[in-house]
């Protein structure tokens, strides 16, 4: 910035000193041509810019008055290309802040998403997410960003230039300020809507993402229930009014450089005619040829105020964007992002342990109440229970994507939000009903979040989770890609990924989320073998409704309405005939149906 400013000033006094140069130069020509004679070298009135551009125009003028005149327009020439050359490097230098400060605010963004709490896009549509990070910050950078360069480099200019002009002459200075309040005021007029209405403009632009995203995800259905036309027209309607109002916006933009221009065209004939007045008035140090150097520089100028009235428009144009970017940055983060660093936890020792624990997403409206529960080392615990039963808020309490309300969440009896968040959750393996996968090769996707797992390491996940010899077949093995969410291949293959990806981890616990329920009955058994490979020996919390893993547990646990109403082994819940019964009678008759 120090950089763009140094050479946004130079190339602006080059741009005056053209102004300054070609008056004083043509006044001692033609003085020189008048006296039949070389001017005299003379020290006359003025700074030392001023003392000596004249030695320098007396020395032209001695080599004769057409050797002058070129020689004049050879250094009006060089004038010109350092000019240019200093405003090249003040706009180079400048183009590397832009850059640099457009990459921070998108990292800086990424970075906050990702600290985000899962609560967070419960509620907010992903495509407005995306919007935020791809046409609000394009949106930040072309006016804010884009505009703030515009109205510095504007600043500066006009700051120099009404400090000449001042210096020409204060009183026709002063008869111009007195004048931009008036044009200021009517431009200020012009815009004043433009901030609400840009504003509009950013939230119709993100929902029409959301509702492009939405479409995609959901073609399938929109498809299959004929739903086509609706989808456009509705999608019409939305681009229609985002349309409608991006015009409006777009003319009052429009309208602030031509009515700039019309009031600095009056602010110059108010200044012809004040200006003869003082030259014909006399006693005021205003020259004709001062004259014609005040007006060159006064019509230089009009151009960087014309800009600062244009960046200032564009500001106002960009400032919804920037509220809606400063509207994820101040997002609380909840107290689990807020962890930095805490207790190294290298290993499960001896239990997990639930004491007492009741949770709420909303405060008032618990959706767990005391829990109490044991997982000791190397044991398995299914929780079972109806939709909406607490069973996956359990799971996610054990993970730490949330906190609990009441009570604690020990390992081998501390609390885990004492450990260190990220070394905890390396300990920690997770496969869930939903199977996330990445465009991405089938060994990076393996390898998720552990870059340096070596090709061995990844195979011998694999042949764990029973996916070695279906990666095989694939056209280049470990290195397919398999396209958005793994399209490319079954419901079982993304799934048993999932499991490798867990198994290449080494977790010392476990969750496994209705890993199997989405899945038939045949590749349920090829993911059942690859579970049970995966279990032995492990620590696991298993969320389940089918009885081919339910039975294999250490313990069962039964929730219903966020409380423990029955736990034991699968033989002894059974003959107690309560509520693990009625679950598991419903489900031999579903299968018998």
């Amino acid at each position: 910035m120090l950089l763009f400013f140094v050479m946004s000033v130079l190339s602006v006094t080059f741009v005056m000193a053209t102004a300054l140069s070609v008056s004083d130069f043509l006044r001692l020509l033609f003085a020189s041509d008048q006296g039949g004679g070389v001017l005299p070298s003379s020290p006359i009135q003025g700074n030392l810019l001023a003392q000596g551009l004249n030695e320098l125009y007396v020395w032209l003028i001695g080599f004769g008055q057409m050797k002058a005149i070129l020689l004049f327009s050879l250094f009006m020439l060089v004038v010109y290309v350092l000019k240019n050359v200093f405003g090249y490097l003040a706009a180079v230098e400048i183009s590397v802040v832009r850059a640099k400060m457009v990459q921070d605010i998108r990292n800086d963004l990424f970075s906050k998403v990702m600290r985000l709490p899962l609560s967070y896009f419960g509620t907010h549509r992903k495509g407005d997410m995306l919007a935020r990070f791809s046409s609000d910050i394009s949106e930040y950078e072309e006016n804010i960003i884009g505009s703030l360069q515009l109205f510095v480099t504007a600043v500066i200019s006009s700051v120099i230039y009404l400090a000449m002009l001042l210096y020409i002459s204060a009183k026709l200075t002063l008869f111009v300020l007195c004048m931009l309040p008036i044009v200021a005021f009517v431009i200020s007029g012009i815009s004043h809507r433009l901030k609400r209405q840009s504003k509009e403009l950013q939230q119709k632009n993100a929902y029409l993402v959301s509702l492009m995203e939405e479409t995609i995800m959901g073609l399938k259905v929109i498809k299959a229930y004929t739903a086509i036309d609706f989808s456009n027209r509705r999608f019409r309607q939305s681009s229609d009014d985002c349309t409608r109002l991006r015009n409006r916006v777009y003319r009052r933009i429009s309208l602030a450089s031509p009515l700039s221009e019309f009031l600095s065209s009056v602010v110059v004939i108010g200044i012809l005619l004040f200006g003869s007045f003082l030259i014909f008035s006399g006693g005021n140090g205003l020259t004709p040829e001062l004259f014609i150097s005040y007006i060159m520089i006064f019509v230089l100028m009009i151009e960087p105020i014309k800009n600062i009235s244009t960046a200032m428009s564009q500001i106002k144009k960009g400032r919804p964007c920037a509220g809606r970017l400063q509207e994820i940055f101040d997002e609380d983060e909840g107290s689990v992002a807020r962890v930095a660093g805490g207790v190294e936890f290298d290993g499960l020792r001896k239990q997990v342990e639930f004491h007492d624990v009741s949770f709420a997403y909303q405060q008032g409206i618990e959706v767990l109440h005391d829990i109490c529960l044991t997982i000791p080392k190397g044991r398995s615990v299914a929780l079972v229970g109806s939709s909406g039963s607490g069973k996956s808020t359990l799971a996610d309490l054990l993970a730490r994507f949330y906190d609990v309300t009441e009570g604690a969440v020990l390992i081998d009896g501390r609390d885990i939000r004492e450990y260190d968040i990220a070394r905890l959750r390396q300990h920690i393996g997770i496969v869930s009903q939903e199977t996330i996968l990445f465009n991405d090769t089938v060994r990076a996707n393996i390898a998720f979040g552990m870059p340096e797992a070596t090709l061995e390491q990844v195979q011998q996940a694999a042949r764990i989770a029973n996916a070695h010899d279906f990666i095989m077949e694939l056209p280049q093995g470990y290195d397919t890609n398999i396209g958005d969410g793994g399209e490319s291949l079954s419901g079982g293959q993304r799934q048993r990924l999932s499991i490798a990806r867990a198994v290449l981890r080494n977790p010392d616990i476990l969750i496994m989320d209705e890993a199997t329920s989405a899945l038939d009955t045949e590749t349920e058994h090829q993911v059942q073998q690859a579970l049970d490979n995966v279990l032995q020996d492990r620590t696991a919390l298993i969320i389940a409704h089918r009885l081919s893993t339910i039975a294999r547990a250490d313990e069962i646990i039964v929730l219903e309405g966020g409380r423990i109403v029955e736990r034991g082994s699968h033989a002894s819940l059974k003959a107690l005939q309560g509520r693990y019964a009625q679950l598991v009678e419903m489900q031999q008759v579903a299968a018998g149906e």
